[in-house]
């Protein structure tokens, strides 16, 4: 269960990338992440006093997991929102997709996790198949300026550390609504300052067609954040990132389905690759 579910995160996930995408070309990255913080905020607290795991709270869960959300979603987020700007969809992806890795190295010393070889293995495979599947055609032209491939690679190990300590926190409070609203408002809590002073050479703007595009992505991506952390806890870290970080495949697939896009043979070539590790993933 905790595989399907971490796989249904990545669907979410992804849905919300197309919308947000849409919406970031009347605002800007800055103001995206902060709707979509603030949305996830209302909407996973409203969920967490539903639960009635507010009673549950002990302060070290709540230090665990409010410096998760330092690290991810907002700074993670904003990062690849602004790699995104600078070398685009495909590399920002590729780069910030390196998630598993990071997590795998660091799931094994901090949490006491087994990494066996099949899940190394199908680790590695959901990596470069989704390398492969969002690789840009060899003719494109775009420049790849190091702060762009830096801020990705940044987001990947700021989500790696997040993840670390989200299943830390989920030990100590084992309701994964309350555990994502701690998270998201540790995030919000970094965010605020930083969004305050970007704002004086970048100030915040979004006409009404993308607000409420901002907040629909928003509402899936409150989804996406329920799912990986219910799955989270039914399962180890190692297993349920490579799978949750699958987002980039699922948004190909929707792209394709929705605005026909041609699927290029690396495209094909990765998503088997990406299937491959899935199942190795889910058998280790």
């Amino acid at each position: 269960m905790g595989s399907v579910l971490a796989l249904l995160s990545a669907v979410l996930f992804a849905i919300a990338a197309l919308i947000v995408r849409r919406g970031m070309q009347g605002s800007t990255a800055i103001t995206a992440t902060l709707v979509s913080i603030a949305t996830n905020l209302v909407a996973l607290w409203a969920l967490a006093a539903a639960s009635g795991g507010i009673r549950l709270i002990t302060w070290p869960a709540v230090a665990t997991l409010v410096a998760a959300g330092l690290f991810a979603p907002a700074l993670a987020r904003f990062t690849y929102y602004e790699a995104m700007n600078l070398i685009g969809v495909a590399r920002a992806s590729t780069i910030s997709n390196t998630t598993p890795i990071f997590t795998a190295l660091l799931a094994v010393p901090i949490l006491g996790e087994h990494v066996s070889l099949r899940l190394g293995a199908g680790t590695l495979l959901v990596v470069l198949g989704l390398a492969l599947t969002i690789r840009p055609d060899e003719g494109a032209q775009t420049d790849r300026p190091w702060a762009g491939a830096l801020l990705a690679l940044n987001t990947a190990v700021m989500a790696s550390v997040s993840f670390m300590l989200r299943k830390l926190g989920l030990r100590m409070l084992p309701d994964a609504a309350v555990a994502s609203a701690l998270t998201v408002t540790g995030s919000l809590l970094v965010l605020l300052p930083y969004a305050a002073v970007r704002s004086r050479t970048q100030p915040l703007r979004a006409g009404r067609a993308a607000l409420v595009l901002l907040i629909v992505s928003a509402v899936f991506t409150t989804g996406g954040f329920l799912s990986y952390f219910y799955a989270l806890s039914l399962s180890e870290v190692v297993r349920v990132t490579p799978l949750s970080n699958t987002t980039p495949l699922f948004a190909l697939i929707l792209l394709a389905m929705f605005r026909q896009e041609t699927i290029r043979r690396a495209t094909v070539a990765g998503a088997l690759l990406t299937v491959a590790g899935i199942l190795f993933v889910v058998s280790g």
